[in-house]
């Protein structure tokens, strides 16, 4: 799964925030924050499945934003 990140720093930390689901985390370096947010989403989805009631359906939805990612100055990957 992809998702759209952004990392700034506040204080001694850097913080890393996915722009599509607004869970944030932090670390004392910029990879160490990609990380720990990684973590996060790992858990933050995994509650979500719990929480989707049975008889609902749950699907993959694939959508292409690499050329919009590409052409954009504000992004690096």
């Amino acid at each position: 799964m992809k998702t759209l990140i952004e990392v700034h720093k506040e204080g001694k930390y850097f913080v890393a925030v996915d722009l599509l689901t607004n869970v944030a985390d932090q670390g004392l370096s910029e990879e160490v924050a990609v990380q720990n947010l990684k973590k996060g989403l790992e858990e933050h989805y995994q509650l979500l499945i719990e929480l989707t009631p049975r008889n609902y359906k749950l699907s993959y939805l694939d959508i292409e934003v690499d050329n919009l990612v590409k052409n954009s100055s504000a992004v690096s990957s």
